[in-house]
């Protein structure tokens, strides 16, 4: 199991009704800059460090305790615990450091400051998108508002789907999917034929 499908496992039954991820990242609890530099490639930075998973949804902050990987410095796939918060009493999100070792401090109208360390390089489970995109977002009042758009629901193509083929550009055809296999859909057209369709040019 990868470590998104991991996460996803964890973070299913936590949502409500109508809630919705938004963004996913790996991030720590360490000492600042400043104190790693002493204590780094130490056992003492290991032993201090606290790794999550981090979901932003439309309703809430979750922060889903896990382990530090000694290996790869990964997290582990377990779920030791959950903390969360409204994300109406988000305020908004700060980041600093360097390199690929950022820190996300993120403020609340009622509550202290968190602060999270997040290495953007390698985007483990979407953290360089987290970075980005969180800040603005909660900048911008929409996700405490609960003004974002809930995305689509993708349309689920199967044996028996009515579907529209475009064989090349300007060129659609309505077909009917018979098999389903690697990435590509077996097609029957207009002229009672079958043929094999990569998925991409195939749409519900």
């Amino acid at each position: 199991m990868t470590n998104d499908d991991y996460l996803r496992s964890q973070v299913m039954p936590l949502l409500q009704p109508g809630e919705q991820v938004i963004h996913t990242a790996y991030m720590r609890r360490q000492p600042g800059l400043l104190m790693q530099m002493f204590l780094v490639g130490g056992l003492l930075l290991w032993m201090i460090t606290k790794a999550y998973f981090v979901v932003l949804t439309n309703r809430r902050l979750i922060l889903i305790r896990t382990k530090m990987s000694g290996w790869s410095g990964g997290p582990k796939q377990l779920n030791l615990g959950v903390e969360q918060w409204d994300v109406r009493n988000l305020r908004q999100v700060t980041t600093s450091g360097i390199a690929n070792n950022k820190s996300m401090t993120f403020h609340f109208h009622q509550g202290p400051p968190q602060t999270l360390r997040i290495s953007p390089w390698g985007n483990k489970l979407g953290s360089q998108m987290f970075l980005d995109q969180v800040p603005p977002l909660v900048a911008s009042g929409q996700l405490q508002q609960g003004q974002l758009a809930a995305p689509p629901a993708p349309a689920q193509i199967g044996p028996g789907s009515r579907v529209t083929v475009t064989t090349s550009p300007g060129q659609s055809f309505p077909g009917t999917v018979m098999q389903a296999a690697n990435g590509q859909y077996l097609c029957q057209m207009p002229d009672g034929q079958s043929y094999w369709y990569p998925a991409q040019s195939v749409q519900a």
